[in-house]
């Protein structure tokens, strides 16, 4: 078996104690607490040299458990913000990865459009059976209604902070079920071809 170089294996978390390697597809899905925030590809420049932001881990694994083949496939389509909590630091974001790859592998991830508030478009990437649940949980998202361990800011994406727009943040990794969603069409469809998705009619 071909393993996907978004699989990060074994790793230990900070206590050394080894953390479950795999996401599963359930019948129903986990609670979301923990939300990894995306940006648009985006490199350090030093001495003409180009390096991924090394502050986006903060203490935990270099790239956060991902291995440097994946990170070479992933830098082209978006880059990880800093989220400030160890719970994002030790593998979880290459597991819900790999989970992705997986569902996209045995056809069963699907990517669509979804609007919300005043005919936004958010364009998401999840296994099929949670397709509606993850519209939901999009739609609480939006109006900032579920209790997240960091900040979201898909609410602030569309409303902006104090009357500025907050566009810096433009994607979204769900880590406790695996799911993505996006307002960047860009990202979004460079994510599509990365797990080799079709793209599907936009729903209501």
């Amino acid at each position: 078996m071909t393993v996907s170089p978004l699989h990060y294996g074994g790793i230990p978390n900070r206590r050394g104690e080894k953390m479950n390697d795999k996401l599963t597809l359930n019948k129903e899905m986990n609670s979301t607490w923990l939300i990894q925030r995306l940006q648009k590809p985006h490199q350090w420049q030093v001495k003409g040299k180009s390096f991924d932001n090394p502050f986006s881990f903060g203490g935990g694994l270099h790239n956060g458990g991902l291995s440097d083949k994946a990170m070479n496939l992933i830098r082209e389509v978006l880059s990880f913000d800093y989220m400030g909590s160890a719970e994002f630091e030790w593998g979880a974001v290459p597991q819900a990865l790999r989970f992705i790859a997986e569902q996209a592998s045995n056809k069963n991830l699907i990517a669509s459009t979804i609007f919300v508030g005043k005919e936004e478009p958010v364009y998401y990437l999840a296994p099929r059976e949670y397709a509606p649940e993850v519209i939901n949980r999009i739609n609480k998202l939006r109006h900032d209604e579920l209790r997240l361990k960091e900040y979201c800011g898909l609410d602030k994406y569309f409303d902006g902070f104090f009357g500025k727009p907050s566009k810096d943040t433009c994607g979204w990794l769900e880590l406790d079920n695996g799911y993505m969603f996006f307002t960047d069409r860009k990202m979004y469809e460079d994510a599509c071809k990365l797990f080799g998705v079709k793209l599907e009619k936009a729903e209501s």
